[in-house]
């Protein structure tokens, strides 16, 4: 079994790949690792800590963005989820308190997508997208998202509602199509409570008068 050593980056977010994320580094160990990723093209990786435990699965994360730099050394950045991991081994010996890892790759198992699935689990995602975030967020062009060398799962999961512990799972799963099954179920029965919110919310907004909601078609 190959391994390779990487810098981790403990955070109480889970990152996913294909997504980015904003973090301000303050540390000076940080400050360092990511000076040091800038300079070499190198990466880090992300691990969600949890009760002061680490999940022993995360994702590399390069930096996409250097959104400002501030006199003291402080940075806030734009990183960016690539590839997905394991720890086999922790090394904490770092004379500057940078904690390393040994790693083996997570790569999902040989299958073709299911794009009926695929399509079906983008669709409710456009949905919540019109919905939740009054198209705010980007739509998946189901025609680029279906292809074998993509993964939707990941991309629909980023702004999908789902609690740590659930992206967390994700992240270990090797299937693209049990990842797409999942969000597919999840999103099925999270858009009728956030249409049902909506509604609320409109009626809060409009001093108890829904617009709309008896207009003859």
């Amino acid at each position: 079994m190959s391994t390779e050593r990487i810098p981790l980056f403990p955070l109480a977010i889970v990152l996913l790949p294909q997504s980015q994320v904003p973090l301000h580094i303050f540390e000076e160990r940080y400050k360092r690792m990511v000076d040091e990723c800038l300079e070499n093209g190198t990466f880090f990786g992300v691990n969600f800590i949890e009760d002061s435990k680490l999940h022993s699965i995360g994702c590399t994360a390069r930096v996409a963005e250097i959104v400002k730099r501030y006199p003291d050394g402080q940075l806030d950045i734009i990183t960016e989820g690539i590839r997905r991991y394991q720890i086999v081994s922790v090394d904490n010996s770092d004379p500057n308190d940078l904690l390393y890892a040994q790693v083996k790759w997570i790569t999902d198992r040989d299958e073709p997508m299911d794009t009926e699935l695929a399509g079906e689990a983008i669709t409710l995602f456009h949905e919540l997208c019109e919905v939740a975030y009054n198209g705010t967020i980007d739509s998946l062009d189901i025609s680029e998202w279906v292809q074998d060398d993509r993964l939707p799962s990941f991309a629909i999961a980023q702004k999908s509602g789902l609690e740590a512990d659930q992206r967390q799972a994700l992240l270990g799963i090797t299937s693209e199509n049990e990842r797409l099954s999942i969000l597919r179920n999840f999103l099925s029965q999270l858009l009728p409570k956030v249409k049902e919110l909506e509604k609320i919310n409109d009626l809060i907004r409009n001093d108890g008068y829904i617009p709309h909601w008896n207009r003859k078609k």
